[in-house]
């Protein structure tokens, strides 16, 4: 059964949901629409109130407010998508701009991971032939990497927690041959460090603590992938 804690809410969202659980406990017909009118709101902010507060619509919200008691066991949100709501919710396009503008500064591109992450740069690389002219290379071997390296090259290494793998190795190869480096994590490790001349950290919001790195979903890898096309495609298209 539900269990409301409201401690996690606004002072916004209290008054808003203050003003709710009264109105619709006398109007099960409410609309979400008139639900944000009536608090002065958006639709988009009575929505996130609602999941905030553990249902998962405003249907919901509306049942349990008439009265009726409602079982979410079958519909209970896995933990990891409430991390990706609230990673979705909290995304910064500043990360995508900084990447793309590192990016087009080189003609030849490395895309290096292990594991899970290998299988997203490859899906990167993919993506990368249809929007942008550089040559993308991908590989899980450090030397056959290291024989691609020069001048003109950026590697990017791709890691969930940086913590399966050691990339310092190949970062210094790297800058024996004169090529860039870049670390793209998902979640935040000290990096003080590293070698990598460029460093993202994706998402303040970590996976489970208790998974192994390749057992870690690569979700926030590919709507970020996602993002880069898009920016790079209406770059493209806009010469």
């Amino acid at each position: 059964m539900i269990k409301l804690v409201t401690d996690q809410l606004t002072a916004l969202e209290q008054e808003v949901h203050s003003k709710l659980s009264k109105a619709v406990s006398s109007n099960e017909t409410l609309k979400i629409i008139e639900a944000a009118q009536l608090c002065g709101v958006s639709a988009s902010k009575v929505s996130k109130m609602v999941r905030k507060l553990g249902f998962t619509n405003f249907k919901q919200y509306k049942l349990y407010f008439s009265g009726q008691q409602i079982n979410l066991e079958k519909q209970k949100k896995s933990n990891e998508i409430e991390r990706l709501a609230h990673y979705l919710e909290n995304f910064d396009p500043q990360i995508v701009n900084d990447f793309v503008s590192i990016f087009q500064q080189y003609d030849k591109i490395i895309l290096f991971g292990l594991g899970p992450s290998f299988i997203s740069a490859e899906y990167f690389a993919y993506k990368l032939a249809a929007v942008s002219d550089q040559k993308v290379t991908v590989t899980q071997s450090e030397d056959f990497a290291e024989r691609l390296m020069d001048e003109q090259t950026l590697l990017i290494v791709l890691s969930v927690t940086g913590k399966f793998s050691s990339f310092e190795s190949l970062f210094k190869k790297a800058k024996e041959k004169g090529s860039t480096n870049m670390l793209v994590l998902e979640e935040y490790v000290n990096t003080l460090e590293s070698a990598a001349d460029y460093i993202f950290h994706l998402s303040k919001f970590d996976q489970d603590a208790e998974l192994l790195p390749f057992e870690k979903t690569r979700t926030v890898f590919f709507i970020v992938i996602e993002e880069i096309i898009a920016k790079l495609s209406g770059l493209k298209g806009s010469v």
